[in-house]
């Protein structure tokens, strides 16, 4: 892989752009940002638009228990990836390719 194919490629390898017809998200690539500077979004950065979305539909005629139910979800997702990075900092591994342990 070409050292210019490699910045637009996560941490784990996997595409940092993600784009379909009328979805364009540009996810942190090259590493942690206080490594390689911020250079774009972390998923709890989606969860959080996808929140305010439902947030705003629920302080309008379109609040529903559906709508609520999903804001519980995406909350527990955001969540888990805050024990994901309090876990990954604890093990000293975080912004590292290193797998770390989930169990305290």
């Amino acid at each position: 892989m070409s050292e210019n194919m490699e910045k637009f490629r996560h941490i784990d390898g996997s595409e940092a752009i993600v784009e379909t017809e009328y979805i364009k998200i540009h996810f942190q690539h090259g590493g942690h940002p206080a490594d390689v500077g911020e250079n774009g979004c972390k998923l709890e950065d989606v969860i959080a638009v996808l929140q305010e979305k439902l947030l705003d539909f629920q302080g309008r005629e379109l609040a529903c228990e559906e709508n609520a139910t999903a804001l519980y979800h995406l909350d527990l997702a955001r969540e888990a990836l805050l024990v994901r990075r309090r876990r990954r900092e604890k093990q000293g591994i975080l912004g590292s390719r290193d797998k770390h342990k989930s169990k305290d």
